[in-house]
């Protein structure tokens, strides 16, 4: 009896271990290499021997003229999948495979990033902007905060970047804050992925350009507690606002209370800033000219609200949404830094410019213009991001 129940284990075992390697080998990674880089190419490859068409659609591509013809994906007789493009520009890109009309993701590559509600594959072109969104010798860190918003009496999450050597328990040593506001359909995780915030702080302040500062990305949804990936239904009571660009008071009311209880960093204007992408802009506009008193800089990066796009739409007038703004404009001329960018192919450019036009011509001080190729993407956030951050704080 005692043999048989030796043996019995013994399989057991056998059994347990048979089925955990069949779960280990079922994940287990590819052993094809996609994305491929080379010197002047790169090359995706897919496993899908019984597909009869699959694509890929890189997205560089749109960078193309109109009608820019793409190549197939042809199959070799072990059922793998490949194209070669030539190598683009220095810059992460994104793309996923279309597979009989399935769009999936390439399983050989874990660099997965989400934009709203689309997951990609993502993939970093070396050289000088990619070389920035690469990771840095010294490396900061990200956390994700749970903190208390009265605003709507909501527990709510938000990303906290700080940068290599900051030290919760030197209480001598403060640090300048950036808070930066997501786009339209984004969320706290949109900077800290899509937009690489911390590689692009950490490689500039290694290099010199930057100054050590934090970067606090809340969730600039009023009625959201933290990212849809996280499964929390929305707040149906929050409170509602005419303008959604208009619509952040918890900004300063709570986040920045927050942080300058919990972390080590300058509590006076000169030490905060704002700013954000497209929502984010507009949101960066009405809090950082409305608090002059608690906000040093302020960078608005393709906002919807000054470019607005909408057919129909009325003309932006800042003086109505910021009285004084143009007729009193000593009141708000107060910034180290008033940084403003729009990509060139961004039907937006042409209300920010004159907004811009506008503001030197009243002899706002301190204003930085700058616009980017490309349409209203993240290459052009990215790249306004790292301008605006050699800027600050200096």
């Amino acid at each position: 009896m005692k043999r048989i129940t030796l043996i019995l284990s013994a399989a057991f075992c056998l059994l347990a271990a048979s089925l955990s390697a069949q779960e280990v080998q079922n994940f287990r990674p590819s052993s094809i290499v996609s994305p491929e880089i080379k010197a002047d190419t790169v090359t995706f490859r897919l496993y899908a021997p019984y597909a009869t068409v699959v694509t890929v659609n890189p997205s560089w591509l749109n960078t193309l003229p109109a009608g820019a013809p793409e190549k197939a994906m042809r199959k070799d007789f072990n059922g793998v999948w490949s194209v070669s493009y030539p190598l683009p520009a220095s810059e992460l890109y994104y793309y996923t495979f279309t597979v009989d009309g399935v769009r999936t993701l390439d399983p050989a590559n874990n660099f997965v990033l989400r934009d709203v509600g689309n997951f990609m594959n993502a993939l970093i072109v070396p050289g000088e902007r990619g070389d920035l969104y690469a990771e840095a010798n010294h490396k900061g860190n990200i956390e994700e905060v749970w903190y208390y918003s009265a605003t709507n009496d909501m527990n709510r999450r938000m990303t906290v970047y700080t940068p290599y050597g900051y030290d919760r328990y030197n209480r001598s040593k403060k640090y300048p804050v950036l808070y930066l506001l997501h786009g339209g359909g984004g969320d706290e995780t949109a900077w800290a992925t899509l937009g690489r915030t911390r590689q692009i702080l950490d490689n500039l302040i290694e290099q010199g350009k930057a100054t050590p500062m934090l970067v606090v990305m809340p969730n600039g949804n009023p009625n959201q507690y933290a990212a849809p990936t996280l499964h929390i239904p929305v707040n149906a009571n929050a409170k509602r606002y005419q303008n959604s660009f208009d619509n952040y008071e918890s900004l300063t009311a709570d986040i920045v209370p927050f942080i300058e209880k919990n972390y080590n960093v300058i509590r006076d204007r000169r030490g905060r800033a704002v700013g954000g992408l497209s929502m984010g802009g507009g949101q960066s506009f009405y809090e950082g000219f409305r608090h002059v008193d608690i906000f040093g800089a302020v960078g608005i990066f393709s906002s919807g609200l000054i470019g607005g796009t909408s057919a129909g739409m009325a003309a932006f007038d800042a003086e109505r949404e910021m009285p004084g703004i143009f007729t009193a404009p000593a009141k708000y001329n107060r910034f180290s830094v008033l940084y403003l960018s729009c990509g060139q192919q961004d039907p937006r450019i042409a209300g920010m410019e004159e907004f811009v036009s506008r503001l030197e011509g009243l002899g706002y001080k301190n204003v930085s213009y700058e616009s980017f190729p490309g349409a209203h993407e993240w290459h052009v956030w990215r790249e306004s991001l790292t301008s605006y951050v050699k800027l600050l704080f200096k």
